[in-house]
């Protein structure tokens, strides 16, 4: 039973370091090619230090991996696998047909009752003061 904690704290681990958008983003990028820090910084329109402190949080997991050309540094998935497999999650956020035929419903529900379209509602008169 113990390997089965092993393996939960494991992966918990691994879902924490995937929990944030921009670590799912350079990953997703490092799957096309090799980036510098410079490439990412402008692809995700981020700074080199924002874009550095999540490198440094996926290379301490062994995530990413970081290759030195002359003075460059360019940085490459350990395993492209992981891109695919973050891929394959996109299945879990999708809403399903149903969702958005309710959501469809809905939104035309309120654009017949808030929309442009829609009645006033009489209220109190306004009075005029008399001169």
């Amino acid at each position: 039973m113990p390997y089965r904690a092993v393996v939960s704290a494991e992966m918990a681990k691994l879902f924490g370091v995937l929990s944030h958008p921009l670590r799912i983003r350079i990953i997703e990028e490092l799957k096309r090619e090799d980036l510098s820090v410079g490439n990412l910084k402008d692809i995700l329109g981020i700074t080199h230090s924002a874009v550095s402190q999540q490198l440094a949080v996926l290379r301490s997991h062994h995530l990413v991996v970081e290759m030195r050309q002359g003075r460059n540094v360019f940085y490459h998935l350990r395993n492209p696998k992981l891109a695919s497999w973050i891929m394959d999650g996109v299945s879990f956020i999708s809403p399903d047909a149903s969702e958005i035929e309710k959501m469809m419903s809905a939104i035309q529900s309120v654009k017949t009752v808030w929309g442009p379209e829609a009645k006033p509602q009489p209220g109190p008169k306004k009075r005029t003061p008399k001169a």
